[in-house]
């Protein structure tokens, strides 16, 4: 892509069309298609920009993957059901990692000619990955589309990367975008030229968690049907939920604390009906799946969860004190426990006893338990980062591209 053609795309409609962005990502995890949202959302709102979002395995390579042929399950379902809900996270999980690596070993040629396939349909101006594992088959197959012109890069949706080449492929033909200094560091050991490494101060969320909390609180909470005047306890444990959840309301009913909870159950629709009929002794709020989340956040006093790198940021960018549950903690996560026993930014805890005492504690505190707002993630600008990233990689178009 040379420079007339880019400026072009830049400037909507003084070419006529403007830049097409596909996104690539997965719904294993909730965090993925948030993210791919989030650079949706902020990339219409800038304008000049198309963006299409593609699931890699439901739209692209169905065909390919061994988990449904083999399984009841396909590979998300696998994921989400097994891992996410039912908390298999130690062999199990380490065991679906392996093959999901191996999947896309055996099938990658056929891979590589699916993902051509979507671009000779979609049409490409700037390519985004926000999924690891299958981004050698991306980066391949961009290989031979409009002679290699088209940029790629791998948006970072974990606080690091676990192992080499989960995220980043071998080579250097392509941008990488991080939002953590333990990632960012690893891309520089790597020897990722500077050039095509990016670092925001953050990992990518929506536009609104960088609104400040609302002045007016105790409205807020009633517009959320809150008591406006009791503290407020967000829990949430990713996009699919976790039966940790009810396990640990039900810690609290020998004593009972003075507060309310919001539980955010996201698409478990068995968990959030358990929560709902569990008779708790202090007031709950049960939502399923919300895209309200930034809301809740925005009124509680204290945000319980798991290691879930996106919620943990989304949490930080209110400033909330965190309480993390350490217990099933994905291998990709274990960064996120580190961070946070490293910089002093919240709370973890075990047994459904420790979560108890914890929470009390936090509680007792009040408004001085709240985290600083200014370092990274907390502080987070990606949000306002990423349009910039983006422009400058359109702008300068895929390294080697003839």
């Amino acid at each position: 892509m040379n420079g007339a053609e880019t400026a072009s795309l830049l400037e909507a409609g003084v070419a006529g069309r403007t830049c097409h962005v596909v996104v690539v990502y997965t719904d294993a995890g909730g965090g993925h298609r948030a993210t791919g949202e989030a650079l949706r959302d902020i990339l219409a709102a800038k304008g000049g920009y198309r963006v299409t979002l593609v699931n890699a395995y439901q739209e692209v390579l169905p065909h390919l993957d061994l988990f449904a042929r083999y399984t009841s399950r396909d590979v998300e379902e696998t994921y989400n059901d097994l891992i996410l809900r039912q908390g298999r996270t130690g062999l199990f999980c380490l065991g679906f990692y392996v093959g999901a690596v191996l999947n896309v070993a055996l099938l990658g040629n056929q891979g590589r000619r699916a993902f051509a396939a979507l671009w000779e349909r979609t049409e490409p101006d700037l390519v985004v990955s926000v999924l690891p594992v299958i981004n050698h088959l991306i980066a391949d197959s961009l290989a031979g589309y409009r002679g290699g012109r088209v940029p790629f890069a791998v948006l970072m949706t974990d606080w690091a990367e676990m192992s080499r080449h989960v995220w980043f492929p071998k080579g250097d033909g392509y941008f990488a975008i991080t939002g953590t200094d333990v990632c960012h560091a690893q891309l520089v050991r790597k020897g990722h030229p500077a050039d095509r490494l990016f670092a925001m101060s953050g990992l990518l969320t929506r536009p609104t968690f960088l609104e400040p909390r609302p002045k007016g609180l105790a409205a807020a909470r009633r517009e959320l049907g809150l008591d406006p005047d009791l503290p407020v306890v967000c829990m949430l444990y990713g996009g699919y939920g976790s039966w940790r959840m009810l396990e640990m309301a039900e810690a609290l009913r020998p004593e009972p604390p003075r507060a309310q909870f919001v539980f955010l159950c996201g698409r478990n629709e068995a968990l959030a009906a358990a929560v709902s009929a569990a008779g708790l002794p202090f007031p709950a709020l049960v939502k399923g799946f919300t895209r309200d989340v930034h809301r809740y956040m925005a009124v509680a006093d204290v945000f319980v969860g798991k290691t879930g790198p996106l919620s943990v940021s989304e949490a930080l960018a209110f400033g909330l004190p965190l309480l993390i549950d350490r217990t099933n903690v994905l291998p990709q996560e274990h960064e996120v426990l580190k961070w946070i026993k490293r910089n002093g930014a919240g709370e973890v805890f075990s047994t459904p006893r420790q979560f108890a005492r914890t929470l009390a504690s936090l509680l007792s505190k009040g408004s001085a338990a709240r985290n600083p707002d200014s370092d990274a993630p907390g502080g987070n600008q990606a949000a306002r980062q990423i349009t910039r990233i983006v422009e400058d990689m359109v702008r300068r178009g895929a390294p080697g591209g003839s």
